[in-house]
């Protein structure tokens, strides 16, 4: 009776992590498009990757809830469970491709902040030679009043 508790947890834990398997995939590739919009600046569809983006981060944390429920049901089982083959390797490579979506999430971080530096530097450039163009513009020559005569 336990050998086909842990056996059908088991298969469970198979079925569910391939899910996930898939869509870290399916995450993975929409940070890539996020990092290909972000580099050819195409900034009116980032909203669209960013929203989405917002959603898988929702699905990631029920993603969670259901790997912990299924802990918390029976735990000796869990632990069994987790042991098979094919859970670790598939829990590998989830792990593994999480690591691979961190990585591409700080190159977008480093490359957004650095493109923000650059425009904010080109803006504050701006402003200066504004003010430059300012000081060296003559001004019109108005009539002055003294004592309400011209």
């Amino acid at each position: 009776m336990e050998y086909n508790a842990i056996n059908s947890l088991e298969k469970e834990l198979v079925r569910v992590l391939k899910e996930e398997y898939s869509f870290y995939q399916s995450l993975y590739i929409m940070i890539d498009k996020q990092r290909d919009l972000l580099k050819f600046e195409k900034e009116e569809k980032l909203l669209d990757i960013y929203t989405e983006i917002e959603r898988c981060r929702k699905r990631i944390l029920k993603s969670e809830d259901k790997i912990v429920s299924m802990r918390k049901d029976n735990p000796k089982l869990f632990h069994l469970a987790v042991t098979a083959p094919d859970v670790r390797k598939l829990a590998q490579s989830i792990a593994t491709l999480i690591q691979k979506n961190v990585e591409l999430v700080r190159d977008n971080e480093a490359y957004a902040t650095s493109r923000y530096n650059r425009i904010k530097e080109e803006l504050d450039k701006l402003k200066n030679s504004t003010k430059v163009m300012n000081y060296l513009h003559e001004k019109e020559v108005a009539p002055q009043f003294v004592d309400k005569k011209n």
